[in-house]
């Protein structure tokens, strides 16, 4: 059970509340707030079939939104993220090793030998970890859902931007426009949360997996 609650938590968090947010944000720019409200309300307390079932059903079609939305945001720009995150990791490794081989120079271990350059990627440092240290993994998969949660909603939201800009063009309603320029606001704010995001599990992973190969604990005797 230990194994696959962690998963069950990222994929909650990373594909069913941005697919629920994109679902409500879709329904408040198609029928508007009170209207928006009366429409989800019918289908979950008016239409046949017991809560479970619809809490269920609603359930499925959140996640396949979050997945979709998240394969999509892949496909689009998928390699400016992974080119950006390639750039952020080789510094933030480089860091960790140099601060790791200090801190066992500190407690009066030999440092470690390996250059920066021949780290493994994050990937593989954090399928490693996963094998041997289970709470470090847990917390790592929960940073990886968050970030994934801000990437889903950003992409999600810009799509809702252009949707609601269509709409604007077809009914001038100049409350649209304050929507736009929420939804663009939380665009950016999402970004710089990921990317943010991107560089804890980044940290969190090479920390992980150098305490794990290279001699676990701190502990030691200074000279």
């Amino acid at each position: 059970m230990s194994g696959w609650i962690p998963q069950v938590y990222y994929d909650f968090l990373a594909r069913v509340i941005p697919g629920y947010a994109v679902l409500l944000g879709a329904i408040y720019l198609r029928y508007g707030p009170s209207r928006g409200i009366n429409f989800t309300l019918r289908v979950i307390c008016e239409q046949e079939g017991s809560w479970v079932y619809r809490v269920g059903i609603g359930l499925l079609v959140a996640y396949l939104i979050g997945v979709i939305l998240g394969e999509l945001g892949e496909l689009l720009a998928g390699r400016v993220m992974r080119r950006r995150d390639e750039g952020l990791a080789a510094g933030f490794k480089r860091e960790c090793l140099e601060d790791h081989s200090r801190a066992l120079e500190a407690v009066g271990r030999e440092p470690v030998a390996l250059p920066p350059d021949d780290l493994p990627g994050t990937d593989l440092m954090a399928e490693q970890v996963a094998l041997v240290d289970h709470y470090s993994a847990g917390r790592l998969l929960a940073l990886s859902g968050e970030r994934r949660l801000c990437l889903v909603l950003a992409f999600g939201f810009f799509i809702l931007a252009i949707g609601n800009l269509l709409a604007y063009s077809a009914d001038l309603i100049p409350r649209r426009l304050v929507v736009e320029g929420l939804l663009f606001v939380s665009m950016l704010l999402l970004w710089r949360r990921s990317t943010r995001l991107q560089e804890r599990v980044v940290r969190k992973t090479c920390i992980a997996w150098l305490t794990n190969v290279f001699g676990g604990g701190l502990s030691g005797t200074a000279s």
